[in-house]
């Protein structure tokens, strides 16, 4: 079986692309910069993508602290509606590493 190539020098990108390295993600996030504090309902209409598809990666997204939920996931959520905002800090920080492992900056 394969191994994963890591060409040498790319170990400054691994974690900014494990997290944004998806259209699903981008998108999620890209939404959620355009309009936050959003249900997951207004994501997946955003996406055009249904919240079973949708959720998995918001979960990554909140687990990798991009994305901040009220009530965060620490908390019961049962019967209570989520909302989603975009951790900009933490967005400006993987774009920054992500710059810097490919020489951007």
């Amino acid at each position: 079986m394969p191994r994963l190539a890591q060409p040498a020098g790319s170990e400054d990108a691994q974690e900014p692309v494990a997290i944004l390295g998806n259209l699903v993600k981008a998108g999620i996030v890209r939404t959620l910069r355009e309009n936050p504090d959003v249900t997951i309902r207004s994501i997946c209409q955003a996406l055009e993508l249904g919240p079973t598809t949708v959720q998995p990666y918001l979960a990554e997204l909140e687990a990798s602290r991009i994305v901040i939920a009220d009530p965060p996931m620490s908390e019961s959520r049962k019967g209570v509606w989520v909302r989603y905002r975009v951790n900009n800090e933490a967005v400006t920080d993987l774009y920054l590493r992500l710059g810097l492992a490919i020489g951007e900056f």
